[in-house]
This record gives C-alpha cells, structure tokens and sequence, in this order.
C-alpha cells in the first residue's frame, strides 16, 4: 500500500480546485441566489425585495420578474420603485392564467431578475413545466436570478417532510438548484411570530389560516421544519467550505472517497430509496450510482412497471445520480460487481417484504448480500408504504395461466405410456430417468416453476405405477426411496441449469440485438457514396457544382433519412420522423414511419427551438412539454445537422433506449457531416 507523505497532504485536490475554478470562472452565465424558508410566511418575498431595493440604490439593473405577494400590504408597497415586467396571458380552460415571462426578460436582459416560487408548476403551454427550468434558462443567458423557495420543496426531502407533516409536496425542485446556487441566505423567524402573521391574516385569507393553523402549522411540524431548513443550509455552507479548503490545500478532516450505489426495481419505493441515498451521499460528500438490474428470467415488463422504474431514472438523474441498467440473472452477484468495479463503499437497498421463507433459501438478494463478505457497508431502508407494494403488482403478475400445467400432465401421461410400453424390456428403477425428459421440456418451454410441477407429478405417477406395491403410494424397499430421492434432486439441478442457461442466451441475445443495430446501421450509412465522389462522376467543372449539389444533396439525405427512421422504429416501437433543413434553412421532415408521425405546425416550431439550442424538447423532456412528438437533435460536437422526432413520452424510455436512441442519433450526425455538408 502507498504510503501518503506530507506533500502528498499539502498537494490541493484536483477535483476541489477545478470546482473552485469553475464557481470562480463562470464565464457569461448568471449567478443564483436562493431566499430559503421553513414555511410560508416566514418572509422570504420581503427580504428578497428589500435586497432588490439596495442593489438599485447601488446603480445595479434589477427588474422584477414574477412576485407573489397574496395581497400582503407590506410586501406590495416594496414593488414601489422597482421595474415590473409584464406577465404573459395563457388560455387555459376558458381562464387567462397570469404567468412569468422568460422571453420578456431575455429580451430585456437585466443584471438580477426577482423569480418568486421557484417551485411553481408552469401552465400547460408553457415552454418549461416547471418554473425552476424558466430559472435555469435565465442563468445560460448570463441573468443572476434572485428566487425564494420552501425547505419542503426540495426533492429529496419529500419523504422526510411527507412523515413530519404527514402532507406529501405536489410541486418539487431538484436539489441540484441548492447545490449550484451562488448564495443562500436563510429567512428564518420565530415560530410565535409566524403563528400571530397566520393569525393576523398576513400569510392566508382567515378561513386558510384556520386550516392551515389545524394541520401544517402545527408547533410540532414548525420545529421540525425549521431545524431541517438550518440543517440542509449548514450542510450547503460545510460543502462550500470543504472545497475550499481542498482547493488551497488547507489541512483539515474529511470524507475520502466515499462512493454510493442504491439498487432499485419497479414499484413505489424507488423514489424513497433515492432520495435516502442521495442523503447519504450528500452527508459524505460522495458521487453515486442508481443501479437497476433487468433479469432474463422476466423478458418484459408490464405497461405499470416500465413507467415507475423510467420515473425512478429520472429522478435519479435530478438528484445528480449516475444511473446504469445492467442484463443479469443473478441480482446479488451484479450488484456486487458494479461495486466492486467502481469502489463502491456503502449500498443502499431496501429492506424485502416477501416471506421469511422465500429469504432463508436465498431468493432475496438482500440475504445473499448479508452472507457473503464485501467491502461496502449495507444500508437497509425500511419502507414505508407496505399496502402500495402490494397492491403495485399488475393484474398480469397475479394470474395463473393453467396452460403450462396441463401440457407437462400431458407430457407425463405420453412418458407414463411409453414406460408402460417399455417395463418389459427395461428394469423399473430405470424407468423414472426416462420422466427427466418431462421436467427438461417444462424447463425449457415453461421456467422453474411448471418445472417442479413436472418432477412432483413424474415422482408421484412413477411410485403409483411402477414401484410395488402398485397402485398405492406406498414404497416398502430401500432403494426404491433412494432411487425416487436421487430422480427428484437430479430433475431440480436440471431445471435450474436449463433455466440459467436460458436466461444467459436471451442475456446475450439482448446484447447482440444492441450491437446490432449499431454495426448494421454503421454499415448502411458506409456504403453511401459521398457527395464528393458522385459530382466528380458527373463533372469536373467548379462552376457546375453549384447546379448538381443541390440535386445530390438531396438525394443523400432522402436515402440517409430513411435508414435512420428504419433504425429509430427497431428501438422505439412509436412514430418516428426525421428532419433536415431544406435550402432556406428551415426544417422539413424527410422520412417518417407513416401518416401517423406527420409533424404539425406546434409541433414543428418545437422542433426549431431543439435544432437551434440543440437540446431535447418535446413529449417528456424539460422543454415545451406539452407536445406529442419529442425531438432529439442529431449533434456532433456542437454541430446540429437535424433532428430526429419520436411521438414519444421521453422520460417514460428505459436508460438503454435512452442511450442506444444517443447512439443512433449521433452515428447519424457523424454520418451526415461525412457526405453532406449541412
């Protein structure tokens, strides 16, 4: 083992100086100041406009963006003297709902934006969902944004404010937001004060307050609130701190190393399960991993399942997860590969809920991980919603086909035939190998558990049949126990090897179809003349380019459009188009799937917004969500030759489409810059 020197200690840490680096030189983008609360009222609005009033006295350009002041009289007469910029009217429902306007302030292009609740769910039409996203597209721009959020609105308190106020928060902001903002200032005041504004009227209307007085402005929860608010400021202020004092090399006690991995599945507790890791993660200052394992043994997963578990990527990739989705048969085993393969030094898992007898024969991969040795610490986390679990099961997992059953009887009855036909000429206790072929078929066509069957009925209808005395079920020789012992644990070693090997083929299968569709993609794109070649066969004058350039051009992205939809429609069974700019720069679709996968006009200023940020948007993503078509531009570098359009939910596709879909979208790209210069 290498020993650490004095200098090595004295050596600033690269990766705490490059963070140090990056909040130092942040080149044009804005900073983000956060005004953070432990409950409505508590004045995180009037100390935001009070700062907004001393930077206009200091000559800076502050303008307000959005302020909610529910008709609180103070908080009103602080607008005074401050620029307001107009909402934006959208028609929703035969209302006009009054929304911030982020196009009206890039237009404007202050120094610092008031944006109040960060929080807020946008209305639909809205190019974000969410207003925190509004937020984000202010500070690219180089706008500081000033904003005011409650402590309970951050992801990953969900479930800690869900059990202290036993209210569950609709409207969440990643904590990401926290992480990357510049300044927090805590608005903090004491709870006997807030309780008289909520009296006073000057939080809720009286008849609001009542209510709010009865359930979440309890004593209780205000304590709790208030000291996870001081907690979560004090952790964002000790993380500022630490890579500060590991940027200058200053000596002092840390977490080292520390790395997180949480195994999740489909189902309910996903989310409980991140953000508990995150947590932990946070407290130790570690990078994470949000691992799923798909099994062989269970080809598909039901409509319910595939949409909890893209819902729990996602957030995981809000909370600053690293996610990986990895083709196994045996959980446990990959769980502690991946560990060990990235210096994993705590799991986190959740605590089963299945039979006590199903764990002590190792079926749960929680019992195999507290058996063997490793080099992480384990984190059982209990959850909370056992009745959700169990009603989470589709009706498709609680039903029983009878099928498989009633064709291993009949396998058994043609093998019991058959022996009857051959106990002349071969000695009895032979005759029960020949019963294997039944419980290899059921294993074969059916899986473990039509299997046992099998074995169970071949057992029985042998004794009934071929051991003496016959027709009873009753065995008076020795041998003949050992004889049906040894058939009996010879067909479930068989079943479990057919089984294994079954799922490591459709393991590999998946593998090679992945494989597949980028060699046999990479070869179609290859055996595309290029451009340069095909005008050198008709001319060799420079002049005539210009005439034939066009006609070629054409015709290599028709052919090119058409094997990327071919390759799009193998990965994602939707309609799928996709779009290049024609001679006078605006989009058109080349090829589609069919009629159903036409771009409308909406749809189509959609896609221009992604072709000219070359960012996502559409169905699912953080952009003009509202769509039915999600767009994901063909970029290579930071060049956009096109899009690809899929209508689509984007957040409900699993990790590995996700990253096949980038795969085929950038082989796209590096093919389109090859031949054809957009």
């Amino acid at each position: 083992m290498e020993k650490t020197t004095r200098a090595d200690k004295a050596r600033p840490d690269p990766d705490a100086l490059l963070r140090e680096i990056e909040h130092q030189e942040r080149g044009d983008k804005g900073r983000l100041k956060l005004f953070l609360g432990y409950a409505p009222g508590v004045g995180k609005t009037y100390a935001m406009l009070q700062q907004a009033h001393l930077l206009k006295d200091r000559g800076e350009d502050v303008v307000v963006g959005i302020v909610e002041t529910h008709r609180r009289s103070d908080t009103e007469i602080l607008l005074d003297g401050l620029e307001v910029v107009p909402l934006r009217s959208v028609p929703y429902e035969g209302f006009a709902m009054q929304e911030f306007d982020p196009d009206a302030v890039l237009a404007r292009k202050p120094t610092v934006v008031l944006v109040d609740e960060m929080a807020h769910t946008n209305a639909p039409g809205s190019r974000h969902p969410k207003r925190y996203q509004d937020v984000e597209e202010l500070l690219e721009a180089g706008i500081d944004v000033y904003t005011a959020v409650n402590i309970q609105h951050f992801e990953s308190q969900f479930d800690t404010v869900a059990s202290i106020t036993g209210v569950s928060v609709q409207e969440t902001v990643p904590d990401t937001m926290l992480e990357e903002a510049d300044e927090v200032q805590v608005i903090d005041i004491p709870f006997e004060e807030l309780t008289q504004r909520l009296k006073e009227g000057k939080v809720y209307i009286p008849e609001q307050a009542r209510k709010a007085m009865a359930s979440f402005f309890q004593r209780g929860n205000l304590v709790a609130l208030r000291e996870l608010t001081l907690s979560v400021a004090a952790r964002k202020m000790g993380t500022e701190l630490l890579n500060y004092m590991r940027s200058k090399a200053i000596a002092g006690t840390w977490a080292a190393g520390e790395r997180v991995m949480v195994g999740i599945s489909p189902g309910p507790y996903a989310p409980q399960l991140l953000r508990k890791a995150y947590s932990i993660a946070k407290d130790a200052n570690a990078v994470w991993y949000a691992v799923y394992i798909a099994s062989p043994s269970k080809k598909e997963l039901s409509n319910t399942e595939r949409h909890s578990l893209a819902e729990a990527l996602n957030l995981a990739e809000e909370l600053g997860a690293k996610t990986a989705t990895i083709t196994g048969s045996d959980i446990a085993g990959e769980l502690i590969r991946f560990a060990r393969d990235n210096n994993i030094t705590r799991v986190v898992l959740g605590k089963p809920l299945g039979s006590r007898l199903g764990q002590l024969f190792g079926r749960s991969p929680v019992f195999r991980l507290l058996k063997v040795e490793t080099e992480f610490e384990l984190h059982l986390v209990t959850p909370v919603k056992e009745k959700e679990s169990r009603q989470f099961k589709t009706p498709k997992t609680l039903s029983i086909s009878l099928t498989p059953y009633a064709l291993s009887l009949a396998m058994v009855a043609v093998i019991t035939i058959l022996n009857l036909v051959l106990q002349g000429l071969v000695h009895p206790i032979a005759l029960v190998y020949i019963y294997l072929i039944a419980t290899i078929g059921a294993a074969l066509r059916f899986g473990t558990s039509v299997s046992l069957f099998a074995s169970l009925v071949s057992l029985l209808t042998f004794d009934f049949f071929f051991i003496e005395p016959r027709y009873s079920f009753t065995m008076y020789h020795p041998h003949d126990v050992v004889n049906v012992v040894v058939f009996l644990f010879t067909s479930l070693v068989v079943g479990q090897l057919v089984k294994i090997t079954r799922q490591q083929e459709y393991a590999l299968q998946l593998r090679l179809k992945r494989v597949g569709v980028i060699e046999d993609m990479s070869k179609e794109l290859l055996a595309l003349t290029p451009v340069e070649q095909l005008i050198g066969g008709f001319t060799t004058q420079v002049e005539e380019w210009k005439h034939v350039l066009p006609v070629l051009r054409t015709t290599v992205l028709d052919d090119m459009s058409h094997i990327i939809v071919k390759y799009v429609a193998k990965i994602v069974d939707a309609p799928s188009s996709v779009l290049f700019p024609a001679q006078n720069g605006k989009l058109m679709v080349w090829a589609k799937t069919g009629p159903d996968a036409d771009v409308d006009p909406h749809e189509l200023a959609v896609a221009e917004w992604a072709y000219s940020r070359g960012e996502l948007a559409g169905a699912g993503t953080q952009t003009l969500a509202d769509a039915s078509t999600c767009f994901l531009p063909m970029k290579s570098g930071d060049e956009v030759v096109g899009l690809v359009g899929i209508k689509y939910v984007y957040k409900d596709l699993l990790a590995d489409e996700r990253r096949l879909l980038g795969a085929v979208t950038s082989l796209a790209a590096l093919g389109t810059l090859r031949w054809v210069k957009v």
